[in-house]
Parts: C-alpha cells; sequence; structure tokens
C-alpha cells in the first residue's frame, strides 16, 4: 500500500504567510531592543512602508502580536509595546484562570511566600518541557500562595538561568509586581509572549499535606506552564498544585 505523503506534514512543513514573517520581524526588532516596552510603534503606514508591504498585511501581522501580549493598542492614541507592570489587570486576565468559586468568598490568596531558591541542572521534566541539553543550569524556586482559609496554591518554577541572570532570591521575594510576568520583564528583561498549558487532576503529595496541615487524601488542580519568550523559545516551566474545594479553573 503506497505511503500517504499528503498526511505527512513533516514532509510538507507549513510555509509562514507574508504577515506571519512580518510579524516575526516585528517581534525580533523588540527583542533586540529597537522599540522597548511602553514605547510607541510606528503607524501601520509607516511600518508598512518600512517593511515594503501592503497595510492590510501589516494590520494583520500587528493583530498577530496584540492577540500574543506583545503588543497593546491604545483607543485613540496608538500600537504600544507591551509593559506588563502597566497593564497587568490585562496581563493577569490573559494567564490566570484559578477563580474562587464565589466572588463573596474570603478565600483568595493574600500571601506569597518564597520558601525554597537554588540553580540546580534542569531536571528531566523541565528538559522535555523546555527542550534544553542534559546538565542545562536552570532556577527553581518554590512559592506558597496561601488565604485565610489556608494554602490556596503551592507553586514551583524552573527558569533558564542563562536568560534569568537578574533574578536573585531577593528581588523574587520582593517585588511588587502582581504577576511573575510583569516582574520577569521590568526587574529580568524578560518578556513572555505565550504560554502553553496542560490540566490534569492529581493528589497532593503527602510531605506537602503533612507540611500545611492539609487532609489526605487531598484532590487538586495540577497546572504545568511553559512560558515562551521572543522567537517563540521556552524560558521557563512552571508547576501550581491548587487545592480545590473552593476554587475553579475557568477554561475561557
Amino acid at each position: 500500500m503506497p505511503q500517504d505523503f499528503a498526511r505527512d506534514e513533516s514532509l510538507f512543513p507549513r510555509r509562514e504567510t507574508l504577515f506571519e514573517q512580518v510579524s516575526s520581524r516585528i517581534a525580533a526588532l523588540i527583542h533586540q531592543g529597537k522599540w522597548k516596552p511602553g514605547e510607541m510603534l510606528p503607524n501601520e503606514v509607516e511600518l508598512a512602508q518600512m517593511f515594503s508591504v501592503s497595510q492590510g498585511t501589516m494590520r494583520r501581522a500587528l493583530k498577530m502580536l496584540v492577540d500574543t501580549g506583545v503588543l497593546i493598542r491604545r483607543q485613540g492614541r496608538g500600537t504600544f509595546v507591551s509593559e506588563f507592570s502597566h497593564n497587568e489587570n490585562l496581563v493577569y486576565n490573559r494567564y490566570i484562570r484559578l477563580f474562587p468559586d464565589s466572588s463573596r468568598d474570603d478565600s483568595s490568596p493574600t500571601r506569597t511566600d518564597l520558601i525554597l531558591f537554588e540553580t540546580v541542572s534542569a531536571p528531566d521534566m523541565v528538559l522535555d518541557a523546555l527542550h534544553l541539553p542534559v546538565g542545562t543550569q536552570v532556577i527553581h524556586a518554590a512559592r506558597v500562595l496561601c488565604a485565610s482559609s489556608g494554602l490556596v496554591t503551592y507553586d514551583e518554577l524552573w527558569a533558564v538561568a542563562k536568560d534569568f541572570t537578574l533574578m536573585t532570591e531577593q528581588n523574587l521575594r520582593r517585588h511588587d509586581e502582581k504577576m511573575l510576568y510583569a516582574y520577569y520583564q521590568k526587574t529580568c528583561g524578560v518578556t513572555i509572549t505565550r504560554c502553553d498549558e496542560a490540566i490534569k487532576a492529581v493528589l497532593m503529595p503527602e510531605e506537602l499535606c503533612r507540611q500545611y496541615g492539609l487532609r489526605s487524601p487531598l484532590p487538586v488542580i495540577e497546572i504545568r506552564r511553559t512560558a515562551y519568550t521572543y522567537g517563540d523559545r521556552p524560558v521557563e516551566f512552571h508547576l501550581q498544585r491548587s487545592v480545590t474545594d473552593r476554587y475553579h479553573y475557568k477554561a475561557s
């Protein structure tokens, strides 16, 4: 039986459209510092002339970058490079989907404690998620998010050390930003452009139940999130275990 080559996408990789190519080129220029966070880009006409494309192509290229969070449109003002610390609600709504079951519930996290900070060789789970060679050094940190009712989330991250050279235990512990991604951009110089998530129901590890006075077995939502920077390069892996008795994950 002849092989169905038409079904093998690896033999015929999809070619980028012109607007996708332009979008990638603009993102690369932002990464190189041509336009900095908070800075306004030239208008569509000027950008179209700069890249020798039609205004329609440029509009679609910019929309791609707006949709991924690299750019932000401000009505009546123009298009700006996203500055997460000044648009935290927008960023928060894009990436955070764990909510209390009731808006009247007082169980929302009120305190975040950093309990671990170290530089280690990336474990297999992180090597796979970030496509790293064996032996790559990563920053490993663990935090707990607590409310008046107790532990809400046990949160671990692994960040590629060569990309996060400005991350320290002190500035991670004391940052003022509502979201880690705003802290990454402002303090560490790393802009997160998109994330992939995988979610499953698991049991909280018994050692964590004992440590935080939780009943065991305890069902939790486990969220594994891979974060990408410019060039669609994965640079950070997140593992969150969140208590489910008062919380739910909003899919969209």
